[in-house]
């Protein structure tokens, strides 16, 4: 079987779980478990745990995705996040949905012009999935993610473009303080994938520049 980075795995011989951060030498993979530790073993002493990376004992609010009243229709909100300690060493990266439509999220490492697939998984309006996990001691080797987000909705609404980002979390990215996620329910770095771009004022400040340019004779 072929593994790869973030992969949910399960020992073969020993009551342990966790993610793969790396891979050494000799078939040896690097599995960091809920405590931060990465371990080496193995490649044909773990097995693959399907499902979306959505531990059993993780709060799961049902409510928040169904309501008896009618609530307004929230069009932006799509964030990554990042939960993690970096004393503990293990990041988990996470698509958060605040917004009122489902998506349908494809995600890439980029390497050179080739992609290499890494996960992708429909995620309901007002829900959250893990989708990647990393050790912090490499954040300055954290791949450049080509991430392709499609937003579906059955209700009447204005047409959206789908959402292509090309996104490297580095380091002086999370310098700054950890925010409060309330769907996530935990402190995150957050970065929001669908915002607007901004405009710059390129063509005013090329119209100021043609404008007064000294007449040529």
């Amino acid at each position: 079987m072929k593994f790869k980075i973030g992969d949910f795995v399960r020992f073969v011989d020993e009551p342990i779980e966790g993610h793969i951060t790396s891979f050494q030498s000799n078939e040896i993979a690097g599995v960091t478990d809920d405590s931060g530790f990465e371990i080496p073993v193995p490649i044909n002493k773990i097995t693959l745990v399907h499902g979306n990376m959505r531990r059993d004992d993780d709060d799961i609010n049902l409510s928040s995705t169904t309501t008896d009243s009618p609530t307004p229709f929230v069009e932006r909100g799509i964030y990554l996040g990042i939960a993690g300690d970096q004393r503990d060493g293990l990041a988990k990266f996470y698509f958060i949905n605040h917004t009122s439509y489902d998506i349908l999220t494809s995600v890439s490492e980029i390497n050179g012009a080739k992609r290499i697939g890494i996960f992708a998984e429909k995620i309901l309006a007002k829900d959250f999935i893990q989708f990647y996990t990393a050790n912090f001691s490499n954040i300055g080797k954290w791949p450049n993610l080509d991430i392709q987000i499609l937003l579906f909705c059955k209700s009447p609404h204005i047409a959206v473009e789908t959402l292509s980002k090309e996104v490297r979390v580095k380091p002086v990215d999370i310098i700054h303080s950890k925010e409060t996620d309330d769907i996530l329910g935990d402190k995150i770095w957050r970065f929001e994938l669908d915002k607007p771009e901004e405009n710059i004022g390129l063509d005013k400040l090329k119209d100021h520049f043609i404008s007064h340019r000294p007449n040529q004779r």
